[in-house]
């Protein structure tokens, strides 16, 4: 065979395996178990080793690390004071470029607006005026997409990784707010949203129009977003884990995803699917169905071109999977609702899988290139 005749070859064997038409097959990490384990660089590099070893193992074709954590710590030289995890290590940079030296893709996870859950971390630890409130008037852990220096932050925040790592992708988290329904606006987002109430407004009213407010400024987020990671990396996906049709509209979370599939700023949808006899009972799978063929009734209707996924919780605060033989159930109940895409939740509890998985294929979502040339 010829230089060419090769050259097409290998072209071939990965659009086969990565091209645009592979569902997702991915696992989230946290690089904390990496940054913060004891030792030598490189004896936490040996680490990451073994652990992307067992990934490709199990059939993932993509790695999902995340970039920074809900506490506001970046996993990358961010260059920001406030959020640079201590040491010189860059935990994701390592991370993608092993990832990749293994034909993993890699595709972050980002924790946006959260920094700190109930109390400002991070960046909002310098910039508690960014954060939005407690009704009382207290700073909490999450930033104001209403404010227009802590939006335009954000979004040179997400450039910053984007420039080092050069990701396939991006997985927004967090992408919300807090699911308390009595939050307040930062102080400068309030003095707006105020400034444009009507003579005589009921409370009813007003109601509506805060809410709208806050998903037309967590909108105007995604659309800085969606424009700089098309500007900094032209062709990368940006996916969104939401919790599905539940917060997709008139929720306090604001998450108004059709909205942005609509507007065509979304390839992927991650719908978590952590449903579980703890928090649903014996009918727990029908509630795992329920949720994935409501998200994907509402992203058909919202137009555009989304790839529909889930996110299978390995185990999670709100349950866990207790035998290995229920991932392929969820893999199955999935699939008939129109889910050919996963992220497992999380590498840490999946690994002890790893021979389950290899066995059984669970995560083998697009062929291989000896398989496409049987």
């Amino acid at each position: 065979m010829g230089r060419f005749g090769l050259t097409m070859l290998l072209v071939f064997a990965c659009c086969a395996a990565f091209g645009a038409e592979a569902p997702l097959s991915g696992v989230y990490l946290h690089p904390v178990e990496y940054a913060d384990a004891p030792g030598s660089a490189e004896e936490r590099a040996a680490l990451v080793d073994a652990a992307l070893d067992k990934v490709a193992a199990c059939g993932f074709t993509t790695l999902i690390p995340y970039a920074n954590t809900s506490a506001g710590r970046d996993f990358w030289p961010s260059g920001s004071p406030e959020t640079s995890s201590p040491g010189d290590w860059d935990a994701l940079g390592v991370l993608a470029e092993k990832a990749r030296a293994r034909g993993l893709r890699v595709m972050p996870g980002f924790c946006v607006l959260i920094s700190g859950h109930e109390e400002p971390r991070g960046i909002l630890a310098a910039h508690p005026e960014w954060a939005l409130r407690a009704a009382d008037g207290t700073p909490q852990g999450y930033i104001s997409p209403a404010n227009p220096a802590a939006r335009a932050w954000v979004v040179a925040h997400v450039r910053s990784m984007a420039a080092h790592i050069r990701p396939d992708g991006i997985m927004l988290d967090y992408l919300r707010y807090p699911s308390q329904g009595n939050i307040r606006l930062d102080p400068e987002g309030e003095k707006v949203f105020e400034s444009q109430a009507p003579k005589d407004e009921t409370p009813a009213a007003r109601k509506v129009r805060f809410q709208q407010f806050k998903e037309d400024a967590i909108s105007a987020l995604m659309a800085d977003l969606h424009a700089m990671l098309q500007e900094e990396a032209p062709g990368i996906r940006t996916g969104l884990y939401t919790w599905g049709a539940s917060v997709a509209s008139g929720s306090p979370v604001g998450q108004c995803w059709p909205r942005w599939v609509r507007a065509g700023m979304l390839d992927v949808l991650n719908v978590s699917g952590y449903c579980y006899t703890e928090n649903y009972g014996e009918k727990y799978m029908e509630a795992f169905d329920t949720r994935l063929r409501d998200a994907a009734a509402l992203a058909r209707g919202a137009g555009g071109q989304v790839e529909l996924t889930f996110a299978l919780g390995v185990v999670t605060s709100h349950g866990g999977v207790k035998k290995p033989e229920e991932i392929g159930e969820y893999l199955a109940v999935a699939r008939k609702a129109g889910y050919d895409g996963v992220a497992a939740f999380a590498w840490r509890t999946m690994e002890k899988y790893t021979e389950d998985a290899a066995r059984a294929g669970w995560f083998r979502l697009s062929p291989t290139p000896e398989e496409q040339n049987k």
